[in-house]
């Protein structure tokens, strides 16, 4: 896929590789990294939302095992797509013939073809605003009408954490884990939601810091491998793209169309309003309503 260059957009050019560190890294991450049991609850409660006659058609974007695991109803038609053969054969659950590896953005599948579409964070891969508004318009191809487009989002907050802010609160101890860390300093460290975060950057910024990681994670009370899945950051060129829920909203049901923002809801972990799940439905229109 060739990188965006309009509307200054940075593309990131190492996704897949990125994403084969994570999918080796998978086990030694938690919230808000990866659903909490109460993301998992709304995303559960939102399918439960999909008026249908039979059981659904899912289309995964990703293969996060805990949305996999939702209770499906008997004869759901589940297809998961990632973009890595890495993250399927370290990660994906389910049978094989229930996952494609295909690049979202290069996806053909027939029109109305798919009643629900999940996605845990993987918007944020997608450059913003471009890719975001393709892969919008992919899906709204894809959903039948009535369809839900189910996704929880990290979003960055109203007022932008200093880099320094977040490293005191490191060195302080008030930072429970790393993945807390990663998520504040992401946020912390984008310039513009079009440029993004580089996760080299948030990785010279730990390094820069904490020094020895081992002795950090000793002092903190952290757990060693947990601490260390950060040097998958190191030398990095990916970047991750943080909106926010208006932004998000925006695109799909204002500049694609033909989406309805049907609910927002926000988990009460640490770092938890930065990772709502957020639930569009395909309407009949060209354009949907918001609702708030």
């Amino acid at each position: 896929m060739k990188p965006s260059q309009q509307r200054g957009t940075v593309a990131s050019p190492d996704r897949a590789g990125q994403w084969a560190r994570v999918a080796r890294n998978w086990k030694l991450l938690g919230p808000p990294l990866r659903p909490s049991p109460e993301d998992v609850r709304f995303s559960d409660e939102a399918v439960g939302t999909w008026r249908g006659q039979r059981a659904p058609r899912v289309l995964l974007l990703g293969v996060t095992p805990e949305l996999y695991g939702l209770p499906w109803q008997e004869g759901t038609d589940f297809l998961a797509v990632d973009r890595t053969m890495e993250a399927i054969e370290a990660v994906w659950p389910g049978p094989r013939e229930a996952v494609r590896c295909e690049d979202w953005l290069e996806m053909r599948l027939p029109a109305a073809s798919r009643d629900i579409v999940l996605c845990d964070g993987g918007l944020n891969l997608l450059a913003y605003p471009e890719e975001q508004h393709r892969l919008a318009s992919i899906l709204r191809g894809v959903l039948a009408e009535g369809g839900l487009c189910i996704l929880r989002l990290f979003v960055r907050p109203a007022e932008r954490e200093t880099r320094d802010a977040v490293l005191a609160d490191l060195m302080s101890g008030r930072i429970p884990n790393m993945n807390v860390l990663k998520l504040r300093l992401w946020m912390a460290l984008q310039e513009s939601p079009s440029q993004g975060v580089n996760l080299d950057t948030v990785w010279r910024t730990v390094q820069g810091a904490a020094g020895n990681l081992e002795e950090l994670a000793s002092r903190l009370g952290w757990q060693l491998e947990e601490t260390l899945t950060i040097n998958a950051y190191r030398g990095s060129t990916t970047r991750y793209w943080l909106g926010t829920v208006d932004e998000v909203t925006e695109i799909f049901c204002h500049e694609v169309r033909g989406f309805e923002l049907a609910s927002t809801r926000v988990p009460s972990y640490e770092g938890g309003r930065q990772c709502p799940t957020v639930v569009l439905r395909r309407t009949s229109r060209a354009g949907g309503n918001v609702r708030r």
